[in-house]
């Protein structure tokens, strides 16, 4: 019946077809220039005039805009419509049918505008030599046709469709297919990945497919993130496990109860009760486990209790050392005096690099680069000492070489009370070699900083420099106490933040089940970060290295900004008009400007490309490529600008709405305007795990990507200041719907 009425409906197109070409006079337009005035005629707004030369008075439409046209046959006067490309073009209609008819029609791209309608069952069953069709985002509705037989790059994201995924579908040379952000629903049918090769790449994620992916060398070939945003989806390739049905039924009717398989009639009927475990038997092996249960854990406790020892008696030896310090004896043997600056000193420089042992204590989370499951103890080693021919060399070389100041006013610390504190490795970066938990007697907690030996050569630059930086206090920027010069190394010594950072806060999702952070505290910590960057940029100051590793939170969840100031104390003050004219240096790294080309194909057609910051690396391990978080034009300048931190914050906060980093080419495609216009599907961006927070302040979020897209425009003069962004934010906070 269908057979009979697509017949009868081609029929009838090219009846209509023939008698429009015999009123057409013989010099008018050919077949394919008619057939695409048909699509022309769908088109009920085109707000760019981009088919304005699209006319009846021409003989080809080669020249039509987005039209390309070769030689078929081999007659240099039958020239035939291969190509038609008009995307982001903001046409709004339906997709004319007649489309299907064009005979050689190879790439069909009509992406990013106002589409709406059904699919054409002509693209598929009347075009046999079409190649390539992106029709993603625009607003198709219906089921997905079948016969997908000759198509090898098809894209239909980012639309409306619904129902299931055909089961003859097709796609035997199919190379990219995309459906993501769709409604498509129910199970994935065994029968649609049948005829799709093994190397080809699927995306069907954000959908509400559910059930096991069929066991399809196709799908399983994908990666993970091809089905995510599906949460009743399992099975292969995802980590989330089907559950096992259990199988308490009787047998089916045509297998005997009493007749075993022959497999198993094979075996003896007295095999089981030939090697049945004794009583006694079960009782030896019980007893046996336990006794090894214990003489492991004797000698768990006696390796245990030989550290304990061991870091007890250094810290006796550490406390003496300080002891003899303070009282020095008396003594004419040179051989015999210590040179306790000079020992002290090296004891305090070698800390960050101790001996590491398993930690016996797990740190919470602290300062921006490190990674909260790599806590270690320390162990202190002893270091051989040096002799000093004259006191008053020893003195003067001890007060030269360390020095701890505090400079917030407020916090009393002696160097010995920090060197017996005992101090975690809570991870490593570029700028700062090493950063510490370290927890002094009365369980006070810092985060230590370790530089090194480069930077500032003069004690007193140093110390201007860090009580430039510690005169900023703001309750979003975490406040920096004090510092330790040493002839080796400099520490910076910071408040210790105990919840860990943006980057592996729980809004990330874990596996395929995100955990879900409410709207209401994303907006918090969003304005917190807009309120901290305001100050720094009222105080003449530039941050320049915004990123979810260096915004910090406490237990209520309120931002800290972290590590503003430490390219200076790295560095120096001068290194920005030092740097060399080919890269530019940032916080500690060194920033490329080589340009990463991608294939054709990727750069058409990868449009969710997720970018996974580890919470503890640095900005410098970003060797050969730019940080997504950095401006643009950050690569062209030397010296940071405050847009620059206008940019970070705008990804940012487009990242704790959606769960994910924007590529620049997402970001060229919007606009605040743009935001305005197409609500829906800037709703449907938003994390899965705000679904619900989407239906009652869809407004609000609104207001947010819009605010998010204007900061992260690539374009500075476009994006607003941070003092206009807290504004906006605020206005939000204080509206109904949050």
């Amino acid at each position: 019946m269908n057979l009979t009425r697509s017949f009868a409906h081609k029929f009838w197109c090219f009846s209509c077809l023939f008698l429009l070409l015999l009123v057409i006079p013989s010099a008018a337009l050919n077949l394919d220039g008619t057939l695409l005035l048909s699509f022309k005629n769908s088109i009920l707004n085109d707000t760019l005039s981009v088919l304005d030369n699209w006319n009846y008075d021409d003989e080809t439409p080669c020249l039509w805009t987005g039209v390309t046209c070769e030689i078929i046959g081999g007659t240099p006067d039958i020239l035939r419509v291969v190509s038609l490309v008009l995307p982001t073009k903001g046409l709004l209609g339906s997709i004319a049918e007649t489309l299907g008819f064009i005979d050689h029609l190879r790439t069909l791209d009509l992406s990013n505008n106002f589409l709406n309608g059904t699919l054409p069952s002509s693209l598929f069953f009347n075009a046999p030599e079409l190649q390539v069709l992106s029709l993603s985002n625009n607003t198709i509705t219906g089921n997905i046709p079948n016969g997908f037989r000759y198509v090898e790059v098809l894209d239909l994201s980012l639309n409306f469709l619904n129902g299931t995924l055909p089961v003859e579908f097709g796609g035997d040379r199919l190379t990219y297919l995309n459906l993501s952000s769709n409604n498509l629903s129910d199970l994935i049918s065994p029968q649609f990945a049948k005829n799709i090769p093994e190397n080809a790449t699927i995306d069907l994620s954000f959908n509400n497919l559910t059930g096991k992916i069929p066991e399809s060398t196709a799908l399983s070939n994908q990666k993970p993130e091809s089905f995510r945003g599906n949460l009743d989806l399992c099975g292969k390739p995802l980590k989330k496990l089907c559950a096992i049905p259990s199988n308490s039924s009787a047998p089916p009717p045509n297998i005997s109860t009493n007749s075993p398989d022959p497999a198993i009639a094979a075996i003896p009927h007295n095999i089981v009760s030939q090697h049945k475990p004794k009583p006694g038997t079960i009782a030896g092996i019980a007893i046996g486990i336990l006794v090894g249960i214990g003489v492991l854990a004797i000698v768990c406790l006696y390796v245990y209790q030989l550290k304990k020892k061991r870091t007890v008696e250094a810290s006796k030896e550490i406390q003496f050392r300080g002891a003899a310090y303070k009282e020095p004896k008396n003594s004419n043997n040179k051989d015999s005096e210590l040179s306790i600056a000079k020992e002290t000193t090296r004891s305090l420089s070698s800390w960050p690099c101790l001996t590491i042992r398993n930690g016996e204590e797990t740190s919470e989370a602290t300062a921006s680069d490190y990674d909260e499951n790599d806590n270690q103890n320390i162990d202190i080693e002893d270091h051989q000492v040096d002799y000093y021919h004259n006191k008053e060399q020893q003195n003067k070389k001890y007060q030269n070489e360390r020095s701890l100041v505090m400079v917030d006013g407020k916090t009393e610390l002696e160097l010995e009370t920090l060197f017996k504190a005992s101090a975690y490795i809570l991870g490593s970066s570029a700028a700062a070699s090493i950063v510490y938990k370290a927890v002094l007697e009365d369980g006070t907690a810092f985060a230590v900083k370790r530089i090194g030996e480069r930077g500032f050569e003069r004690f007193k630059e140093f110390e201007n420099q860090v009580k430039a930086i510690a005169k900023l206090k703001h309750p979003n920027l975490v406040l920096l106490r004090g510092f330790y010069w040493g002839d080796d190394e400099k520490l910076v010594i910071y408040d210790y933040i105990s919840n860990g950072s943006l980057a592996n806060a729980s809004y990330r999702k874990i596996g395929s089940s995100p955990y879900r952070m409410p709207l209401q505290v994303r907006l918090k910590i969003a304005r917190g970060v807009a309120r901290g960057l305001a100050y720094i940029h009222e105080k003449k100051h530039v941050h320049g290295n915004i990123k979810p590793s260096n915004i910090l939170l406490t237990q209520e969840m309120e931002p800290i900004i972290s590590d503003f100031g430490l390219h200076w104390l790295v560095h120096g003050k001068n290194s920005y008009r030092t740097a060399d004219a080919s890269s530019s240096r940032h916080f500690g790294s060194t920033r490329s400007t080589t340009t990463i080309v991608a294939s054709p194909r990727a750069e058409l057609y990868d449009y969710f490309s997720i970018i996974n910051e580890r919470p503890y690396v640095s900005l410098a391990d970003f060797t050969g490529c730019t940080s997504p978080y950095h401006a643009p034009e950050s690569l062209k300048n030397l010296k940071p600008k405050s847009k620059w931190d206008v940019y970070s914050f705008g990804i940012v906060l487009l990242e704790l709405l959606t769960g994910r980093v924007f590529s620049d080419r997402e970001l060229g495609q919007w606009t605040a305007g743009l935001v305005m216009e197409d609500k829906n599907r800037v709703l449907r961006m938003a994390d899965v795990a705000l679904r619900g927070d989407v239906e009652s302040r869809e407004d609000a979020i609104v207001e947010c990507f819009k605010l998010g897209f204007s900061c992260a425009s690539l374009t500075p003069q476009k994006r607003p200041s941070m003092k206009d962004a807290l504004q906006i934010l605020e206005k939000i906070a204080c509206s109904p719907s949050c």
